[in-house]
């Protein structure tokens, strides 16, 4: 498990079965002004997030869900731009995405009057998701990016492991485009907000994913590659990796597990959120509530074993979960952390844009050969 017990997520999170009881979550699904719940409620986001055990009650009330799944955040932005506005009513992406999605219209202000358990929060997250002062945004789930390392093979690893003799040609990278050129910033110094950088600030965050990617012994296409290579001992390190991934491989007799190296931490969250022209309102703050509720997080964070953002939702956590989720130290992590923040939508020179980093990242990938 992770040094600090906070997890990350895995893009495809695993199931495992649970019940709770629903009663509360009946009433934490409730909007404050709806007298009824029904209709069609249209998701937009990824699967697990809308988890059907988790939701049940508003099933129950009559609220039939439409549920349309992303296999990467971008994916969410290209099928809200192709289906309009009133397409999608609820829906969730990774935090960086916030700003963009503000100014260009795509998310609504939230009423906070409506939401039953915003306070519930970690006191870390209490600013999060304003934007000049507004809510559009609330935090469910959260993480950091980890390190998976054979404890027999080699010693803790740091952020440059790429260039210690005990590491190269011995770990394997797992491509994570816009996560992969975070991280590489972060380490250089160059912070979480890509509003600033520029040009020359990119063209060093290139050369060390280049050289990261070029002393690796392979690419890493899914978790359970990461966790079989660390298993057999193919590789002794794997990047992008996450608390699952070490669980496995340590329940299979292989001494692995997942670390946040010493100096910054990259955190990600993944945010809910209304669309902007949805057309059930009720149903959608209903969702917003769900997914906020202790019951609706304790339901979620068992099946994906994933940080959750309601402090009272670990009340109801067995204590080696609450334990591996680092809940003592999550206030203190979260704050600490510096938030991802996307490039301007049309930046001006020298500064980057988002076609730049992707550009940056495929260019690397086709330097490297694997």
């Amino acid at each position: 498990m992770i040094d600090t017990g906070i997890t990350r997520r895995s893009s495809r999170p695993a199931r495992f079965a649970m019940l709770v009881g629903t009663v509360l979550i009946v009433a934490a699904a409730m909007p404050a002004t709806a007298q009824k719940l029904g209709g069609q409620l249209n998701y937009l986001g990824w699967e697990g997030y809308d988890e059907p055990e988790a939701f049940k009650p508003m099933t129950d009330q009559g609220v039939v869900f439409n549920r349309t799944y992303i296999g990467n955040n971008d994916e969410l932005i290209a099928k809200l731009r192709a289906g309009g506005a009133g397409t999608y009513d609820v829906g969730n992406i990774n935090s960086r995405y916030l700003g963009p999605m503000v100014k260009q219209g795509m998310i609504m202000p939230i009423d906070e009057s409506k939401l039953a358990h915003h306070q519930s929060l970690f006191r870390a997250f209490k600013d999060f998701g304003r934007v000049d002062g507004k809510l559009y945004t609330v935090p469910v789930f959260f993480g950091f990016s980890t390190l998976c390392y054979r404890t027999d093979l080699v010693p803790t690893p740091t952020w440059d492991f790429y260039k210690d003799p005990k590491f190269i040609g011995k770990y394997g990278v797992a491509p994570n485009p816009l996560g992969d050129i975070y991280v590489w910033a972060m380490v250089l110094g160059k912070g979480m907000d890509a509003r600033k950088w520029t040009q020359d600030d990119l063209k060093q965050i290139k050369e060390r994913g280049l050289a990261e990617f070029r002393n690796a012994k392979t690419l890493v296409a899914t978790p359970g590659e990461q966790k079989d290579l660390l298993i057999r001992g193919d590789v002794v390190l794997t990047t992008d990796c996450y608390d699952a991934v070490a669980v496995g491989a340590t329940a299979q007799g292989a001494k692995v597990v997942s670390v946040i190296p010493p100096g910054p931490r990259k955190i990600w969250v993944d945010m809910y959120f209304i669309f902007n022209g949805a057309k059930n309102i009720d149903a959608a703050y209903a969702y917003l509530n769900t997914a906020l509720s202790p019951e609706g997080q304790a339901i979620m964070a068992k099946k994906m074993e994933l940080s959750v953002s309601n402090q009272d939702a670990y009340k109801q956590l067995p204590a080696d979960l609450v334990k591996k989720l680092g809940y003592e130290q999550a206030n203190e992590l979260i704050a600490g952390s510096e938030f991802n923040i996307l490039p301007d939508p049309d930046p001006k020179p020298p500064h980057v844009s988002i076609r730049d980093l992707y550009a940056a990242f495929d260019e690397i990938k086709a330097a490297v050969k694997k």
